[in-house]
């Protein structure tokens, strides 16, 4: 017949504390090992991951790269270009004003003309010039403006004595010229207009050329 052993209340209480400790132990310890192995996998997972996929990233870095390179490139060259078509428009909105100016000023220096004791000749010189280009055997009416209706018999005199085949004859109307001369047909089959206007008019390329070669 066994004997039987008698176990006090507290070494029993002891006994399962120590249990329960050597447990938790080796849950922590499985646990350790158990994220040891799962941080090794996942790094070998994502060094795979970057070994097939780096050439792929360096592609892309680089189209990234060359697309905002080509974009600076192109926002340049427009910003550039648009300056110097601004530049442009103003340099020729410059050269336009000027000579415009200078023509206005050519237009008055030949109305100015009119204060010369020798303004009658240049009258004159003007009208010769202008019926050399009018039919022959025509009768060529003849007007000035109000200004100069003074010259206009003796202008008249002096051309019909340079051509034996047209007759000019000065009608004192006031013709709307600046200065010059202005003759017609007497059936009004053609008008020529030699004043200061049409001078102008024909010497603005040169005019235009001399005031662009200074800029």
């Amino acid at each position: 017949m066994m004997k039987k052993e008698k176990i006090e209340p507290g070494s029993v209480v002891y006994d399962e504390k120590k249990k329960l400790a050597e447990l938790q132990s080796m849950i922590l310890h499985r646990g350790d090992l158990e994220r040891g192995r799962i941080l090794r996998e996942a790094g070998a997972e994502s060094g795979r991951w970057f070994e097939a996929h780096s050439a792929q990233l360096d592609t892309m870095v680089r189209g990234i790269k060359a697309d905002a390179e080509k974009r600076a490139r192109e926002m340049t060259a427009r910003q550039m270009a648009e300056a110097e078509s601004a530049r442009d428009r103003d340099r020729l909105h410059l050269q336009n004003e000027l000579v415009l100016k200078a023509l206005a000023r050519f237009q008055s220096a030949l109305a100015a003309l009119s204060g010369r004791p020798d303004y009658g000749t240049i009258l004159t010189g003007m009208a010769i010039e202008a019926c050399s280009g009018v039919p022959r055997g025509e009768k060529v009416k003849m007007r000035l403006c109000a200004e100069d209706a003074s010259h206009g018999p003796a202008v008249a005199a002096a051309v019909n004595a340079s051509f034996s085949d047209i007759e000019v004859v000065f009608d004192p109307t006031p013709a709307a010229i600046s200065g010059g001369v202005f003759l017609y047909s007497e059936e009004g089959r053609w008008r020529i207009a030699a004043d200061w206007k049409s001078k102008v008019e024909e010497m603005a390329d040169d005019v235009a050329r001399a005031v662009l070669a200074e800029l």
